[in-house]
């Protein structure tokens, strides 16, 4: 029996045949290497590092006040606003446990407690004392002032707080600042009412700017 040569057109077919084939098991391999990528790029938890994030792209933050956003220091130019406000009515010759006010992702919280400094029953002195606790996991510079009061400027320690403490009313500032360059401008008024009398109230409200 004679093997006939293909004819031309059956070489042209052969050969798209294999390339088709090919082009598959490569198409595969790309698919598999790229499973869960967008556009070929993967994506970074909102915790990570700016330096980390740089060329993919950047997940919504899972939980927290912030949960379902992207942290403002992955946005270029763009600062962040939070607001905090808390009235308290005064606990006679007792200290109110602190209370969250406002959580920043990534740099810390908040917090504000308010305390009778009288030991008379029936009579209300109440200090205020708003602290910022770092959580940022490293030290984070600080400015603080009490009014017209002169600055405090520092470095506090991841884990450690730094209070306000008013008696009476007034306002106060803070400035903070990341290893990562992110700061936090607070400007806040601490007011207290009917201090001598049995019914005092302490109230603290204020906002926070973040700046990337």
């Amino acid at each position: 029996m004679r093997i006939r040569r293909p004819s031309p057109a059956m070489v042209v077919a052969l050969i798209a045949l294999f390339v088709a084939l090919g082009g598959t098991s490569v198409a595969a391999v790309s698919f598999a290497r790229n499973a869960g990528a967008v556009d070929g790029k993967s994506a970074v938890f909102s915790g990570a590092t700016v330096s980390s994030a740089a060329g993919k792209l950047v997940a919504t933050n899972r939980s927290g006040s912030e949960k379902g956003q992207i942290p403002n220091k992955f946005l270029a130019d763009v600062a962040g606003t939070a607001s905090f406000a808390k009235r308290f009515e005064v606990a006679d010759n007792q200290t109110i446990a602190p209370t969250t006010l406002t959580s920043i992702h990534g740099v810390g919280t908040f917090t504000t407690s308010c305390t009778d400094e009288n030991a008379t029953a029936g009579v209300e002195n109440p200090r205020s004392d708003f602290t910022f606790v770092n959580q940022s996991g490293n030290v984070v510079n600080f400015s603080r002032r009490v009014g017209t009061g002169d600055g405090t400027v520092g470095g506090l320690a991841n884990g450690a707080g730094l209070p306000v403490t008013i008696r009476g009313s007034n306002t106060f500032t803070m400035h903070l600042q990341t290893v990562e360059g992110e700061h936090l401008l607070v400007d806040g008024i601490i007011r207290q009412d009917g201090a001598g009398t049995p019914a005092a109230l302490c109230t603290v409200i204020g906002t926070v700017l973040r700046v990337d």
